[in-house]
């Protein structure tokens, strides 16, 4: 530990974290948990389109060894961080849905130039990863409907975020400004004819999403990479936990929308939900209009190879008038 110093500068230079200057933050934060914490060992997990996923293992004065897991970023994501864990607290502490448990909040560490959390292991895979049979898939989509039923249980009279008491109390007026800024911060970027239509929803949204909605908590990044499953028995997989939580007071379509266009939930899965929370008539149009949000989204943060997604959900849109 005499070089710390150096391997500090080292690591803020490069916005990464060694060995040395990962060891130097878990004795800072997590001291509570036993003398003689050394990372012994890093390798990058799932996830990291954003983040840097990293599992750092842990060992203590005993010689016992555990696995943390350390999200990080620059500094301009400090406060994501923050609300991420706050989130994960809301949902261990409010609610049965499975998430990590979170350590530390990390921002501006002498070691390195940037912010991050630091959480408990969770040692499963992705759902998009996961070695499953046809049987063991009806499994884990009956094992997610029973989940999201659950958490969708949770209202309260306010949209917004769960970590502030009040909100909007109408649905467009929280989703209309997110909507309307991800169109402005792409709509230079967007075929002409595209941008027509998408400008034509943006300022008509109270015909295309009518407020029909109670608030209702919802993970809001719910697609299979946010989903750890144990896979090790193939017929009888199991859902572990769910990751990259963001709390917060939706129309529910807004989650389901999301777990349809990516494919991560089946008939069967909305099968199990309706039987608790009835969909709405016009489900599927309503769908098209979160997905155009979320497909500007993606060309906004990673580039025009999503325009011709963007253009065919546009081309939906149109075919169902």
């Amino acid at each position: 530990m005499e070089q710390l110093g150096y391997h500090a500068r080292a690591a803020r230079r490069g916005s990464e974290i060694d060995a040395e200057a990962a060891t130097a933050i878990v004795r800072r934060h997590l001291g509570h948990l036993g003398d003689g914490l050394t990372v012994i060992r890093q390798r990058k997990l799932y996830g990291g389109s954003i983040n840097r996923v990293i599992e750092w293992t842990v060992r203590d004065a005993t010689g016992r060894d555990r696995p943390l897991v350390a999200k990080v970023n620059n500094l301009r994501s400090a406060k994501l961080f923050r609300r991420e864990m706050a989130s994960l607290e809301v949902y261990r502490t409010q609610t049965d849905l499975p998430v990590p448990r979170p350590l530390a909040y990390l921002e501006d560490e002498p070691e390195f130039d940037g912010s991050g959390l630091l959480m408990q292991r969770i040692d499963g895979v992705n759902l998009s990863e996961a070695k499953v049979t046809p049987a063991g898939m009806r499994l884990l989509q009956r094992d997610l409907a029973g989940h999201v039923v659950a958490l969708h249980s949770h209202h309260r009279s306010a949209y917004g975020t769960a970590l502030e008491p009040t909100g909007p109390r109408r649905w467009l007026d929280s989703f209309g400004p997110v909507i309307g800024e991800e169109f402005f911060r792409v709509r230079d970027a967007i075929p002409s004819a595209t941008r027509e239509v998408i400008d034509d929803i943006v300022k008509n949204l109270e015909v295309w999403l009518p407020e029909q909605s109670t608030p209702t908590l919802v993970h809001g990044d719910l697609w299979s990479n946010n989903i750890l499953v144990d896979d090790r028995h193939p017929d009888r997989p199991e859902i572990l936990a769910f990751i990259d939580v963001s709390a917060s007071y939706c129309d529910p379509e807004y989650e389901l929308a999301y777990l349809r266009m990516f494919q991560t939930a089946d008939d069967s899965f909305f099968e199990r939900y309706r039987r608790r929370h009835p969909l709405r008539s016009g489900f599927s149009r309503r769908c098209r209009v979160y997905w155009l949000n979320t497909m500007m989204m993606h060309v906004r943060v990673f580039g025009d190879r999503y325009l011709p997604q963007l253009e065919d959900i546009v081309r939906q849109i149109r075919t169902l008038g």
